[in-house]
């Protein structure tokens, strides 16, 4: 956690402040405090993306522990709102957001995305942040982009790369690229899927009706923490053959995850606007 310490220490006062309202996290074998780490990354994902102080934004995808929905209300100010839409994982979200002092800012809301009960342009900008891979089959995430780009007449997608440099990243997918697998071998449904590459979440955007205006490629130099799951999954799938193998891959995945550690993939970054 070094680096991790290293940047919060060079991060905005503002910034470094707020990190360190963020409660450690008790959830072995990650670290206490892999919640400041992940948000931290949010943070300069939004170095990039356009949000202006007073402005209304939507985020789809806002998860269990509001690492985007804090930074982003950061950054639109006392005068500002974030729109926080999730469907049912709110998990600590309300802890945390309580606990950033931001919480005033934040307006949660209980919905599917692909159904959005907001008005047409009753957002200044709409983003989701390290969700796409969670939003379902690819018909799905066109519908959720086309009622971002409905509520707002701008967008931003992030999301994790499927590109490794080093060897702690090629650890980080080698445990992540299990997961969707995993998922859909037990339960029978897929979930965290793999990481698209930029051109194809750029496409996604173009196919929901948009206009790619830029693209981006984010290198970062922090450690990433949430493709880990504990092998116990793996024994409730029914089939032996799955079982077995998704066991073995599983145990050498493990074994570069403690030998290498992982690091966060380098992230992409589409804005476009309605079409």
């Amino acid at each position: 956690m070094k680096r991790f310490t290293s940047q919060m220490a060079g991060s905005r006062p503002e910034v470094r402040a707020l990190l360190e309202r963020v409660p450690l996290a008790t959830t072995p074998p990650l670290p206490p405090e892999w919640l400041r780490c992940e948000m931290l990354e949010r943070f300069a994902v939004l170095a990039c993306v356009p949000v202006r102080a007073g402005a209304t934004v939507l985020e789809v995808g806002a998860g269990a522990h509001a690492l985007s929905t804090v930074p982003l209300a950061l950054q639109v100010g006392p005068a500002g709102r974030v729109v926080a839409v999730e469907r049912s994982r709110w998990g600590q979200f309300r802890t945390i957001t309580e606990a950033s002092g931001l919480v005033s800012r934040i307006r949660s809301v209980a919905a599917d995305a692909r159904r959005l009960p907001l008005r047409d342009d009753g957002a200044d900008l709409a983003v989701c942040l390290h969700g796409i891979r969670s939003l379902g089959a690819e018909l799905d995430v066109r519908r959720v982009i086309r009622e971002m780009l409905r509520v707002s007449d701008r967008i931003v997608l992030a999301e994790s790369l499927p590109i490794a440099t080093t060897d702690a990243q090629r650890a980080h997918l080698a445990m992540y690229d299990l997961r969707e697998e995993m998922f859909l071998a037990r339960d029978g449904h897929r979930d965290d899927r793999r990481y698209l590459p930029l051109d194809r979440l750029a496409s996604l955007a173009e196919l929901a009706g948009g206009v790619v205006e830029k693209t981006e490629r984010l290198d970062l130099d922090l450690p990433h923490f949430l493709a880990w799951f504990p092998r116990s999954l793996i024994e409730g799938i029914p089939d032996e053959a799955q079982r077995v193998d998704l066991g073995r891959r599983w145990d050498v995945a493990e074994q570069a995850r403690l030998r290498f550690g992982e690091d966060q993939p380098p992230v992409g970054i589409v804005t476009a606007r309605r079409s």
